[in-house]
């Protein structure tokens, strides 16, 4: 049998070398664009590889601004990576873009058993002068469909499917695909079959809209219950994340797709790593997890003050502020068995440095509802029952994507609260000009406002 194998692999690289073609073609899957640096974004895929082979050692992608790729430019060579040999993820930078521009791309054939892809499409980013409203669709706690759920993940995907016409770029605010509930809430389904089903569906909104990324404690291991159960796999501290998706930190002077900020038009964005790498973090060093740490504990806190103070004193340029994260630092209790929902040692190693920069808003998840809160002081006390031109940051919680764990409901609230939606669906954020922007909750169910209100800031 081993004979056998080695016969099957040695000729697989024979074929490979030679430029050949292959028994199976395949097409590239998981299409996706994020933004990388001020006038770049990367395209991303994944190929499946033939016997822990990486069927595109050369992955490349051509591009212009003509749907028919007329004088097309070919993007230099990308990068590939694996971590478990079954997949292989690929990323191309496409630097120098003209701002607010759309762009058609094509992933090019490998001479190693991958077919190029059909003709995808982006639009980049507008200039960081322009004043064009910028319309944000924020979603956290997606995964797939169960019986808990009720169908709530497919809603909520379709849902953002009928949002891209309307919304410029997208945040995950971590709690991605729940593929470390496999045989729990996700049945039948194993890890890597839980995040490819997942990427699979998102593919349609993926593979021709912006898509950012922010860590959530269901990326860190193999498994919920804890990462010892994870130790012979290379499914651990964060692997599938890392290498799935590719943010711009490197970039932004950030880690990776740990924590990295961008400038999309009127607004600076801030993604943070609530799970690892401060003080007490809950899924660092030594916890059931046992994620990070990727610099220590002081590096992001550091990285993310340089980078607030800068983004801060540029609001003549950029007027908003966007932080997001994956726990949220205040907010209502929710019923067991509901996940605790504040994380304490966030608030202390975060909240300071978004209140004395005057952070606009702090959007996070992991409490599977969505509740607004007023504007509110570094403890979480409401300053104002108002939106109208208050100081203090606003705190949204965005959990409410569709986990296959359930919707979240009301034990007790706190005082800052102004709105709970116990249903599944994406929050809408527009920012109309430097000074006014307007909130929503969109109930995937009924595609219509759960909440809505009106925000002034004079920056």
């Amino acid at each position: 049998m081993l004979l056998v194998l080695f016969i099957v692999v040695h000729c697989i690289s024979l074929w490979q070398a030679q430029g050949l073609s292959c028994l199976f073609p395949t097409s590239p899957k998981q299409l996706r664009v994020a933004l990388r640096g001020a006038n770049g974004v990367t395209i991303s895929w994944r190929t499946s590889g033939y016997f822990g082979l990486n069927d595109t050692p050369y992955p490349q992608v051509t591009y212009a601004t003509s749907s028919t790729l007329l004088n097309a430019i070919y993007a230099p060579i990308g990068t590939s990576s694996s971590y478990d040999h079954t997949s292989f993820f690929h990323n191309v930078a496409l630097l120098n873009l003209s701002s607010s521009t759309k762009y058609y791309y094509q992933i090019v054939a490998s001479s190693s058993c991958v077919l190029q892809s059909s003709i995808q499409s982006f639009t980049t980013a507008p200039a960081p002068s322009s004043l064009t409203p910028v319309n944000i669709s924020l979603v956290g706690d997606l995964g797939n469909d169960n019986l808990v759920n009720g169908g709530g993940a497919s809603r909520t995907i379709n849902a953002l499917f009928q949002a891209v016409q309307n919304t410029n770029f997208f945040i995950h605010s971590g709690d991605i695909s729940y593929a470390d509930d496999y045989g729990l809430f996700v049945p039948f389904s194993f890890y890597e079959d839980t995040w490819n089903t997942w990427q699979n569906k998102m593919t349609g909104v993926t593979a021709n809209n912006i898509y950012m990324t922010a860590p959530g404690n269901h990326e860190v291991t193999c498994f919920q219950e804890g990462d010892a159960f994870c130790l012979t796999t290379p499914y651990r501290k964060f692997s599938s994340y890392l290498n799935r998706f590719r943010m711009p930190g490197d970039e932004s002077g950030g880690y990776k797709n740990m924590w990295y900020s961008f400038d999309y038009g009127i607004v600076h964005v801030v993604i943070i790593n609530t799970e690892t790498d401060f003080l007490n973090a809950p899924s660092g060093p030594g916890t059931t997890l046992n994620g990070g740490n990727f610099q220590g504990l002081t590096q992001q806190q550091a990285w993310l003050e340089s980078d607030l103070q800068a983004a801060n004193a540029n609001r003549a340029q950029v007027p908003w502020i966007l932080v997001t994260g994956h726990r949220p630092f205040y907010g209502s209790l929710p019923q067991l068995p509901a996940v605790p929902g504040n994380c304490d040692a966030c608030s202390t190693a975060f909240e300071p440095l978004i209140v004395k920069y005057n952070v606009d808003f702090y959007f996070c998840g992991h409490v599977h509802w969505y509740e607004r809160l007023y504007p509110i002081d570094a403890n979480g006390n409401p300053l104002a029952t108002n939106y109208n031109n208050q100081s203090g940051p606003i705190h949204v919680t965005n959990g409410a994507g569709g986990a296959p764990e359930g919707k979240a409901s009301v034990k007790k609230t706190i005082s800052a609260s102004a709105k709970i939606v116990s249903a599944y669906g994406y929050t809408r954020l527009e920012l109309k000009n430097a000074s006014n922007a307007r909130l929503s909750f969109i109930d995937s169910s009924t595609l219509q406002e759960a909440d809505s209100v009106d925000i002034v800031r004079y920056h």
